[in-house]
C-alpha cells in the first residue's frame, strides 16, 4: 500500500488521501456534534417527553429506545460488513435512509400533533428509535473506514480536534436553545420543532462530509459461511481475548450512569426549582465540559494511551450523582446553583467514550475482523438498554437519592475494575 511520509527519514507514514480524510472525518464529526446537541438525549429530548406524559418510565423509555436502536444491529451489521471489502456503501445509505427522521418529527410537532400526546409520543420514540438503528449501522461502518484512514497515533487527534470544535459550537446551540424555549414567539410546540428541524439542518454539512471520504479498501475476512461459524467466532474472540471481556465489563458498570441521566433535568426543574431556561444553561455547561475533555484526553490519550482517558471519564461520571445527590440533601440555594456543573461533568464524560472505551477497542483488535469486534462490543452493551427504564422505576418506587446512590454505586464499581486495563502503548521489550 502507498503511503505519505510525514517529512524526515524515520517519520511516521501516514494512508493515502489521509489530509483528505482527516478533514472530512473532522467536517463529519463537528456537525455531527452540533445536531446531537440540538437532539440532547440528557436535555431536550426528555424534556419534550415530558411534555406527552407524566409517567417517569415513559420519559427513560428516550434513552432505552436510542440505546437499543444504535447498539443492537451493530453485531449483525458488523458480521455482514466484515465479509465485504469496502463499507462506505453501507454508511451512506444508513445516513441518507436515517437522517431525514428530524424533519419529519418537526413537521409534525409544527402542526400541532402534540394535541395528541399518545400519539405523538408514539411517533417521537419510533422516530428516534429509527434514526438511532441506521445511526447504529452507520457507526460500524465509520469506525471501519475511520481506522483504516487513520493512523492510532493520529485518531486522538481527530477526536479532539472534532470534539473542541463541536464543543465550541455547542455551546452557542445551548445559548439558542435557551432562548428558543424562553421566546414568546415560539410558543409550545413551536419551539421543539424549531429544535428539531435545526438539528436536521445540522446533519446535511456532516452527511455531505461523508459521501467524500475515500476510502481505503482491505481484503474482507474470510466467510464463516454458516449462523453457527459465527457464532463460534464469536465464542472464540469473549474466550481469548480477556481485556476485550474486562473492557466489556467496564463499560457495563459505566453504563449504570444511564440510571440516572434522563432525570437530572426534571430533578433540576421540578425538585430544585431552576427556570425552563436551564435547559439551555445545561446544554452550554455540557458542551463546556467537552470542550475541557477534548483538549485535556486528547492530549493525553495521544501521549499515554486510550486507558487514561477511560479512567478520567470514570472519574467525572461518579462526579454527576455524587453532586446531584449532594444538592438534594443539602437543600442550599448556592449549591442548587452549581447543578450545571452535573452537565459539565456528563459533556467530559461523554466526550471520554470516543478517547478512551473506543480508542481502546480499536487498538486491541485485528484489522481484518475489526468490525466483527466493534459490532460484538456495541451490541453487548445493548445490555444497559433498559437502564434508564429502570431507572424511571426505581425513582417512581424510591427517590431521588436513591437513584443517585444507586448510580453512584454502580459507576465506582466499574472504575475500581477499569484499573485492570492493560496498558496499550507499553513496550513488550
Amino acid at each position: 500500500m502507498q503511503t505519505q511520509p510525514m517529512g524526515g527519514v524515520g517519520r511516521e507514514t501516514l494512508p493515502p488521501h489521509f489530509r483528505h480524510n482527516f478533514f472530512a472525518l473532522l467536517t463529519d464529526y463537528v456537525f455531527f456534534g452540533v445536531a446531537y446537541s440540538f437532539m440532547n438525549p440528557s436535555t431536550v429530548l426528555p424534556a419534550f417527553a415530558r411534555t406527552l406524559t407524566a409517567a417517569e418510565p415513559l420519559v427513560g423509555m428516550v434513552s432505552t429506545v436510542m440505546a437499543a436502536g444504535w447498539l443492537l444491529p451493530q453485531l449483525f451489521a458488523g458480521a455482514l460488513m466484515a465479509r465485504k471489502p469496502r463499507k462506505k456503501p453501507f454508511l451512506v445509505r444508513a445516513i441518507f435512509i436515517g437522517r431525514p427522521v428530524y424533519f419529519l418529527l418537526a413537521l409534525t410537532a409544527w402542526v400541532g400533533l402534540t394535541r395528541f400526546p399518545g400519539l405523538m409520543l408514539a411517533l417521537f420514540l419510533v422516530g428516534v428509535g429509527w434514526f438511532n438503528v441506521l445511526d447504529g449501522i452507520a457507526a460500524v461502518a465509520w469506525f471501519d473506514i475511520m481506522a483504516g484512514a487513520i493512523p492510532p497515533t493520529r485518531r486522538a487527534r481527530l477526536v479532539g480536534a472534532g470534539q473542541l470544535v463541536g464543543g465550541v459550537l455547542g455551546i452557542a446551540v445551548g445559548g439558542i436553545v435557551g432562548v428558543i424555549m424562553e421566546s414568546p414567539a415560539l410558543p409550545y410546540p413551536h419551539n421543539y420543532a424549531l429544535i428539531f428541524a435545526l438539528a436536521g439542518l445540522s446533519l446535511l454539512p456532516s452527511t455531505i462530509a461523508l459521501t467524500t471520504v475515500r476510502e481505503i479498501v482491505k481484503d474482507p475476512a474470510p466467510a464463516s459461511g454458516t449462523s453457527l461459524s459465527l457464532l463460534r467466532e464469536l465464542r472464540e474472540v469473549w474466550r481469548d481475548w480477556p481485556d476485550f471481556r474486562r473492557l466489556v465489563f467496564v463499560r457495563w458498570l459505566f453504563g449504570l450512569f444511564g440510571l440516572a441521566l434522563p432525570f437530572y433535568i426534571l430533578h433540576a426543574k421540578e425538585v430544585v426549582g431552576l427556570p425552563e431556561a436551564v435547559v439551555g444553561w445545561f446544554l452550554s455547561a455540557q458542551m463546556l465540559g467537552g470542550i475541557l475533555a477534548s483538549v485535556a484526553l486528547g492530549w493525553m490519550s495521544e501521549r499515554k494511551g486510550p486507558r487514561t482517558a477511560i479512567w478520567a471519564g470514570a472519574i467525572a461520571n461518579l462526579t454527576c450523582p455524587v453532586l446531584a445527590l449532594a444538592i438534594h440533601l443539602t437543600g442550599a440555594r448556592w449549591l442548587a446553583l452549581t447543578y450545571p456543573l452535573v452537565y459539565f461533568a456528563y459533556g467530559f464524560l461523554n466526550n471520554s467514550w470516543m478517547m478512551g472505551f473506543f480508542n481502546y477497542l480499536l487498538e486491541i483488535t485485528p484489522e481484518d475482523r475489526r468490525t466483527l469486534f466493534v459490532g460484538l462490543y456495541n451490541t453487548l452493551g445493548g445490555v444497559l438498554i433498559p437502564t434508564s427504564l429502570l431507572g424511571g422505576l426505581l425513582l417512581r418506587a424510591t427517590s431521588y437519592p436513591t437513584l443517585f446512590i444507586v448510580t453512584a454505586v454502580g459507576v465506582a464499581a466499574g472504575l475500581w475494575v477499569s484499573l485492570g486495563l492493560k496498558d496499550t502503548r507499553r513496550s513488550d521489550d
